[in-house]
């Protein structure tokens, strides 16, 4: 029986057999397999909850004993509770008590920075939504961070039921050096070489994890949908938003490049001849498949140059209640999406492609044409099996992400040696 456990150094999950071989982890030091052993646990929980002292020592691997005191330790430090009484055993005697995460040990913040609008949120150890905020985007980062790390701290004194607030996670869309904590450069938000993490946690106090938006997004993906990404090794995100960005799972792992900037082939050009991008070249993909692009797009069609501007959120009614233009104009952005992903699908091999993003929300009429561009150029017919399927989070999945920065590390395994 193979189960899928976190990695504290991506995020991403890595399986383990039942019965785990722990040679490694001994000579690491007792109190590195103590660790190994709690997180492993503490993710079982996570992922099975409710759940019996048994059904964990039967997943795990780990001898009852073994179990039976590091759930005795937990419930004592409150990262676990015990949820009352469990169905009487087919042969008599005392049921099993299930375990479950306790909802209120920890606090986690989660902020998703993009080019208009910036979310603020915070959820418990369970991953429940428990506030939600919104804020224009300011051009001077460090006034805008400030004003950030007020509201964080608003909400600690607010919710101050929580036994220990965990962490901030931050998502921003452009190049980051999540190792440094700063924010280099982005085509959709002027902020340039910005200590992102320096910043949030001298006005916090509180530990801060930052990284790119696409990525954070693959994250949520891998780290939320355990069963259906159970066996998947290799995947690729195409966030779509203001700007195209694409995070790329390789072998398990997120795949963050020799500087840490991977994932920006929103930036790689289809046209040499085509208009000049916001990053210096001409004819990039981001220029054509974007929701920038879209709505330029659509207004062109509408001839509304001179009159108000609208929203993809707008855009996706337009196209549910049959509007031509709307329809068309996402109808070309999807042709040029399946452009950009055969060659990924060429170059990454990938098992499977998720698209994230507001246009996902006309999926019916995107996918058969993103599908259709794909065929029409892959290179090798076994690649017509990739998987190409939107994005398990209607909304920011990039929010999403930044949250689970926080509770992967929480949850992880780490690795020793």
């Amino acid at each position: 029986m193979m189960k899928a456990i976190p990695s504290m150094s991506t995020g991403v999950r890595q399986s383990y057999s039942r019965k785990p071989n722990l040679i490694h982890v001994r000579a690491a030091g007792h109190d590195m397999l103590r660790l190994v052993n709690r997180r492993i646990l503490l993710s079982i929980i996570s992922d099975r909850q409710p759940i019996s002292r048994a059904d964990i020592a039967k997943i795990s691997g780990l001898n009852k004993a073994t179990v039976s005191t590091i759930t005795s330790e937990m419930l004592k430090d409150r990262c676990i509770i015990e949820d009352g009484l469990g169905r009487t055993t087919p042969i008599g005697g005392k049921p099993p008590t299930p375990l479950r995460l306790n909802a209120l040990r920890f606090g986690l913040f989660g902020v998703d920075i993009r080019a208009e609008e910036t979310i603020l949120a915070l959820s418990d150890f369970n991953n429940r939504l428990i506030a939600r905020l919104s804020f224009e985007t300011a051009n001077d980062a460090r006034t805008f961070l400030s004003k950030i790390g007020k509201e964080i701290t608003k909400l600690r004194a607010k919710h101050n039921d929580f036994i220990e607030f965990a962490g901030i996670g931050v998502s921003l869309p452009g190049l980051v050096d999540s190792h440094r904590g700063e924010f280099l450069i982005s085509v959709v938000l002027p902020w340039r070489d910005v200590p992102v993490v320096q910043l949030l946690e001298k006005a916090t106090r509180l530990p801060v994890v930052i990284d790119n938006s696409a990525r954070c997004a693959a994250l949520a993906e891998i780290w939320h949908s355990k069963a259906q990404y159970a066996n998947v090794r290799n995947l690729l995100y195409v966030g779509v938003s203001t700007g195209l960005a694409c995070g790329v799972v390789i072998d398990g792992g997120l795949y963050r490049g020799g500087n840490n900037t991977a994932g920006q082939f929103g930036h790689i050009p289809i046209d040499l001849d085509g208009p000049e991008c916001r990053c210096g070249q001409r004819g990039c993909w981001d220029l054509y498949a974007s929701d920038k692009a879209t709505l330029a797009r659509y207004h062109k069609l509408r001839g509304a140059s001179g009159k108000r501007k609208t929203t993809m959120r707008k855009l996706m009614e337009l196209v549910d209640s049959g509007d031509p233009a709307a329809t068309e104009a996402v109808r070309e952005t999807a042709r040029y999406l399946g452009i950009g992903i055969t060659g990924l699908i060429n170059g990454l091999d990938p098992e499977v492609v998720v698209i994230g993003g507001e246009i996902t929300k006309a999926w019916g009429l995107i996918e058969p044409i993103i599908i259709e561009e794909t065929k029409r150029s892959l290179l090798d017919p076994r690649a017509y099996g990739v998987a190409i399927r939107r994005s398990a989070f209607e909304v920011r999945p990039s929010l999403k992400g930044a949250l689970t920065l926080i509770q992967k590390d929480l949850l992880s395994v780490p690795h020793v040696g």
